[in-house]
């Protein structure tokens, strides 16, 4: 429980979770579906949420040549977790919100999205708001287990 990863994953997962729930709203046709398929489109996000925070963080392990970088993470390797996750966020909606698949999806009035790309701001801040949380929270639940030790 005390690697960097699995605590990446766990905090990734309970902050991403209520950030999903708490934009829902923003997208078209969220009104009309049950509450079991909000839930799971929700649920399906915030995994995908975390699998882009582990990437994230797994990049910036390969580049510093350290899996403890969070234990006292220097302002570059904060700046690239963020920017390696905003990144693939900007992707990912680039292509959802211009595809008509299984994992594509629109936005409603209410979104406001960026002039220049026409993605959403709401995705956009969650990609600076939480991986910046987790990694408080990750230092201080590793910090807290080397204390115990």
């Amino acid at each position: 429980m005390d690697h960097p990863a699995v605590n990446i994953a766990v905090f990734a997962l309970l902050l991403s979770l209520p950030w999903e729930f708490g934009q829902m709203w923003l997208y078209a046709g969220t009104s009309d579906m049950s509450h079991l398929t909000g839930i799971q489109i929700c649920m399906a996000a915030t995994f995908g949420d975390a699998v882009i925070m582990l990437v994230a963080y797994g990049i910036i392990a390969a580049l510093t040549r350290s899996t403890v970088w969070v234990h006292a993470p220097k302002s570059s390797q904060v700046a690239g977790f963020v920017l390696i996750g905003l990144a693939i966020t900007i992707a990912v909606e680039i292509v959802a919100t211009r595809s008509n698949g299984v994992f594509s999806w629109r936005y409603t009035a209410t979104m406001p999205v960026t002039p220049w790309l026409e993605i959403g701001i709401a995705p956009l801040l969650m990609w600076i708001v939480v991986p910046l949380l987790v990694l408080w929270f990750v230092k201080r639940q590793i910090g807290h287990l080397a204390s115990r030790s």
